[in-house]
Order: structure tokens, then C-alpha cells, then sequence
């Protein structure tokens, strides 16, 4: 906890003194420390005015101990992943007052930027979450990952099942999910007895991996009657 408050504290310090940074957006667990632990990392978004976006990106040299990056990556939606040579890990956005205005988030604290970025925070908290769930989705993809498997596509098969059937599950099951910007964090805290279910299918064959999903899935949910039974007649699972 020491250290991730040392760092936390670095990165005030830096944003504010910096001459081009105009606000400080802390995310997740960084704005609601109660959940910290040793394997937290920090979450937060750097605000700058347009014309600096890029520069900023380009050159991380405003982090603190900057110079202790052992890697770092700028992932397809220009939000940043960075790991330090002790193993402390960082994911932040660099943005201005419009792409802040895109965000989605639930914790969330502005720890420099002043009543302008608190406007813009108060917006974005108060904006729904898109429900991207489909049960359609999941069922499909259980049929297409099991598919892939018995013609010799483990991996494949496994990640449409795993994976994208997964993600649809569990945001079918969003009233039951404690973050609901990645229903999969910290789900199995809040329901240990479906988590431990469905780690258990996880570890499970593909397809038994999928048949056991289902299973969960028609029993917590309502689900379409002929989509079920059309997955079961082509993969020949009795009801």
C-alpha cells in the first residue's frame, strides 16, 4: 500500500507542475483505494489541451520514474499499458476535454483539473453503460468454439468459448456483477458460489467447458427456447 501511494502521490506532483498537463482523472481502484493491494496497478487519464495530445503520447517522459519503464505499449483504442522494472504496472489515457467526454466509469476521482474536468467526470459517470450482452451472441459462439475444437481448432474453439462467450454470460448477468464496466472483476467475490462454477467450467475441456456454461446459463437466465434447441440438436447434447 506504501508504495502504491508513493507512486500515486509522484504522479500529482508531476501532473500538476507540469506547464502542458491540465488535469488529473484517477480511475478504478486508484480513486477508490479501499481495494488496493499488492497486485493493484494505477489507473488514470492525463488531460491536456488538443494540440498536445499526441506530443504527450509520444514521449512519456512526465511520468514519474520515467526512466525506470521496462516496457510500455499504446493499445488500439489510445489508451496506454506500462510496466516498471520492479514489476508495478500502469494503464492510462492521455486526452483532452473531448475524448475525456467519451469515457465510461464507475470510481473515479479528479485529483487536479478543477471544475471544468469535474464537469466533464460528472457527465461521463452519469452516462449508462452500453449492454452489449446478447444471448444470441453466447450461444453461438458455444456452437462455433465447440465446432472449431472437434475439427482440431483447440485454441480457436477455446477462445469463442472462453472468451466471447464468456464476456456475453457475464454481462447477461450484469445485475449480478459488482463492476460494470468489465462484468468479469472481481465477480467471484461477490458471488462465491456461481464464481466458483464458472472458474470451474473454465478449467474444464472445451466442450465440456461449453456444455457446462450452458448448463449455468439456462438455469440463472431466460434465453431463447429455439436457439438452445438448435445448439443441442447440432451438437447432439440431450436437454
Amino acid at each position: 500500500m506504501d508504495r502504491f501511494t508513493d507512486y500515486l502521490q509522484e504522479l500529482v506532483e508531476s501532473c500538476t507542475q507540469s506547464p502542458v498537463i491540465t488535469g488529473l482523472v484517477l480511475m478504478g481502484s486508484t480513486a477508490d483505494r479501499s481495494r488496493v493491494d499488492e497486485w493493484s496497478d494505477h489507473d488514470f487519464a492525463v488531460i491536456t489541451a488538443p494540440e498536445r495530445v499526441e506530443a504527450l503520447r509520444a514521449d512519456l517522459s512526465w511520468l514519474p520514474r520515467h526512466d525506470r519503464l521496462v516496457a510500455s505499449v499504446r493499445e488500439h483504442h489510445d489508451g496506454f499499458k506500462a510496466v516498471y522494472d520492479d514489476g508495478s504496472v500502469i494503464e492510462f489515457a492521455v486526452t483532452d476535454l473531448a475524448g475525456l467526454a467519451t469515457f465510461y466509469a464507475n470510481d473515479w476521482e479528479v485529483a487536479y483539473g478543477g471544475p471544468t474536468v469535474l464537469g466533464v467526470m460528472e457527465s461521463v459517470a452519469a452516462k449508462p453503460v452500453p449492454d452489449s450482452g446478447s444471448a444470441e451472441v453466447f450461444l453461438t459462439a458455444l456452437l462455433v468454439g465447440v465446432g472449431r475444437a472437434r475439427r482440431g481448432e483447440v485454441l480457436s474453439g477455446g477462445a469463442s468459448v472462453r472468451g466471447l462467450a464468456l464476456e456475453h454470460l457475464l454481462v447477461l448477468l450484469r445485475s449480478s456483477v459488482p463492476d460494470n464496466l468489465d462484468p468479469r472483476r472481481r465477480f467471484e467475490f461477490a458471488h462465491p458460489r456461481l464464481g466458483a462454477e464458472l472458474i470451474a467450467a473454465q478449467e474444464l475441456p472445451v466442450e465440456a467447458c461449453a456444455r457446462a456454461m450452458l448448463e449455468i446459463a439456462e438455469r440463472e437466465l431466460p434465453l431463447p427456447a429455439a436457439a438452445v434447441a438448435a445448439l443441442r440438436s447440432r451438437l447432439e447434447w440431450a436437454a
